[in-house]
């Protein structure tokens, strides 16, 4: 069978921390029409993580390990190729899938920006199977105010076609500078191993594929947040996108009884750049409700 979900190219691994790699051990899972990658770490109670756009489970692989010091973390690839358009009831069937065979039972969900989305979209339709989520630098709908104009029109689309066309080492430079000025999705707090994971995705990712993640963010429109009754737990970066922090905010305030949090110096990468605040953070909130 052949893979249906977005691949972060295997070249990523040089920019790697070996920390990350240690208990990194992918497997083959089949979902419908094809296969994905599913990454399964640590004993406890289960905790999926959800990547965001374009759907790389590496999007967790700072994370993840920390997590597993409690938890059975589970995250996989997100789906890339669909029968016809790209469609979020697919992506949410994968999820339950994913969740059968390796959850076993209720789970934390954790969703970060696209994979937030999809992770309140499964929750409202299989409330039984979340003991709680985590929504991350995630939105309702997408929107963009006067002050995101010129960030997701111009610089983004800037960034990303220099990333994707120039030498990967170069690239990584130049992350490097953006990450210093906190420009764009970087923060002072990506490093070398950072840059260097998402330049790899940024140069190697087929444009159908962004193409249709984008397609997805812009259908989305959760207007059912007051419905979530839910332990919820609504986090996003103190330098994350002004977009990201609306949308937290609003989150935050819709969800009955929603927790927030707020990672301190990070931005929209924050999974990456700060991993071990982010961890904690989820790991002491998740105790009172799995203690």
């Amino acid at each position: 069978m052949t893979s249906i979900a977005a691949h972060l190219d295997p070249g990523w691994q040089r920019w790697a921390d070996p920390e990350w790699m240690e208990h990194w051990k992918p497997r083959t899972f089949p979902l419908a029409g094809g296969t994905t990658e599913v990454v399964e770490m640590g004993e406890g109670p289960p905790l999926l993580l959800l990547p965001p756009l374009p759907g790389y489970k590496e999007a967790w692989i700072a994370c993840a390990p920390r997590l597993a010091a409690r938890f059975r973390v589970i995250t996989f690839d997100l789906r890339a190729s669909f029968d016809e358009r790209p469609a979020w009831d697919a992506m949410v069937d994968d999820v339950v899938e994913v969740a059968r065979e390796f959850a076993r039972g209720p789970a934390l969900v954790v969703g970060h920006s696209l994979g937030g989305a999809l992770a309140m979209r499964y929750a409202r339709q299989h409330s039984g199977a979340v003991e709680g989520l985590v929504l991350s630098s995630t939105f309702r709908r997408v929107t963009t105010s006067w002050r995101g104009l010129l960030p997701r029109f111009v610089e983004q689309p800037a960034v990303l076609g220099t990333l994707r066309l120039m030498p990967e080492a170069a690239g990584v430079r130049l992350a490097r500078a953006l990450a210093r000025r906190r420009r764009w999705v970087f923060d002072a707090a990506c490093d070398e191993g950072v840059c260097g994971l998402v330049v790899r995705g940024v140069r190697t990712i087929p444009m159908e594929v962004v193409l249709g993640r984008l397609r997805l963010a812009f259908q989305h429109e959760f207007t059912a947040a007051a419905e979530l009754r839910l332990p919820t737990l609504v986090v996003w970066g103190e330098h994350d996108t002004p977009f990201a922090k609306l949308e937290g905010e609003a989150l935050a305030r819709a969800i009955p009884g929603a927790a927030r949090a707020v990672s301190p110096g990070r931005g929209h990468l924050h999974p990456l750049s700060g991993p071990g605040w982010l961890a904690e953070t989820i790991l002491q909130w998740a105790y009172t409700l799995v203690p």
